[in-house]
């Protein structure tokens, strides 16, 4: 066998471990329901521009005669 350090880790040190994690992910719902809410936000204000923006787009359009006529 080889002289190097051997480590040993029980199933305890392990259920600690997760249990120190669980307390760190279960405040974590909150910060991601209000992420979601953000990024909602942001898709309805993109897609409501983009909207607002083609609809300008087709008026103009049509309200100004081609060039190549």
């Amino acid at each position: 066998m080889s002289d190097e350090p051997k480590v040993e880790i029980g199933l305890r040190e392990i259920y600690d471990a997760l249990q120190g994690l669980i307390g760190i992910v279960s405040s974590h719902p909150d910060k991601i329901d209000d992420h979601e809410k953000r990024l909602r936000s942001l898709e309805y204000r993109v897609w409501t521009t983009a909207s607002i923006g083609t609809v300008v787009a087709i008026i103009v359009s049509k309200a100004i005669p081609p060039i190549w006529s």
